[in-house]
C-alpha cells in the first residue's frame, strides 16, 4: 500500500492534474458539455495508451528512432510554445482540415501530449516501472487519470463561477503559462 502511495503521488506532482484543468478550460471553452465530456474521456484514454505503452517499451521505442529524451522534452516544448500562442493571440497556424482528425479536437495533441502524458511524465513512468514495479505504476497511472477525468468532466463548474469575461482573460493567461511551460521543457533540454 505504501509504495501504491508513493507511486500515486509522484505521477499526481508530474502529470498536475489540478493544473491541468485551466488549460482543458481554456481549449474547450467553445464547446457544449457533451463535446467536452468525450473530448475529456478520449485525452484521458489516449494518455493511458501512450503511457502504458512508454512503462513497457519506452526507452526502445526512443532508441529505435534515435530520439533522446531530451530532443523528445523539446518537441513537446514546442508543441506548447506554439498551443499558448494560438489561445493567446488567437492565431491559427493552419486553415486546412485534416480528415483523419476531426476539426479543433485538441484530445491528443496538447490534452493527451504533451499536458497529461508528456516528456517529463513518460520518464516518470519508465523510472518508476523500474523502481516499483508493473503494477504499482500501472495503477498510479490508472489512478491519476481518473482523477483527471473527473476534474476536467466538472470543469464547467468552475467556468460557471468564473464567469465568460474572466473565463477569456484566464484563457489569455493560460495561454501564456502554456507558452512558458513549453519554453521551460525546452531549456530544460539543452
Amino acid at each position: 500500500m505504501l509504495s501504491f502511495i508513493q507511486v500515486f503521488f509522484a505521477i499526481f506532482g508530474v502529470m498536475d492534474p489540478v493544473g491541468n484543468v485551466p488549460f482543458f478550460i481554456a481549449l474547450t471553452n467553445s464547446m457544449d458539455q457533451a463535446a467536452k465530456t468525450k473530448l475529456a474521456l478520449r485525452a484521458v484514454l489516449y494518455a493511458g495508451v501512450i503511457l502504458i505503452v512508454f512503462m513497457f517499451l519506452g526507452n526502445s521505442i526512443l532508441d529505435v528512432f534515435h530520439v533522446s529524451m531530451e530532443s523528445f522534452r523539446m518537441a513537446g516544448g514546442l508543441v506548447l510554445l506554439i498551443l499558448g500562442f494560438q489561445i493567446l493571440f488567437g492565431i491559427e497556424f493552419s486553415n486546412q482540415k485534416n480528415e483523419l482528425l476531426e476539426e479543433k479536437d485538441v484530445s491528443i495533441v496538447p490534452l493527451a501530449t504533451p499536458l497529461i502524458a508528456g516528456p517529463g511524465m513518460i520518464t516518470s513512468v519508465v523510472i518508476l516501472s523500474k523502481e516499483y514495479g508493473y503494477v504499482f505504476t500501472l495503477a498510479g497511472i490508472i489512478a491519476n487519470l481518473a482523477l483527471s477525468f473527473v476534474l476536467f468532466r466538472f470543469a464547467h463548474i468552475v467556468l460557471r463561477i468564473l464567469g465568460k469575461r474572466s473565463a477569456m482573460v484566464f484563457a489569455k493567461i493560460m495561454g501564456l503559462i502554456l507558452m512558458a511551460i513549453g519554453v521551460e521543457f525546452i531549456r530544460s533540454a539543452l
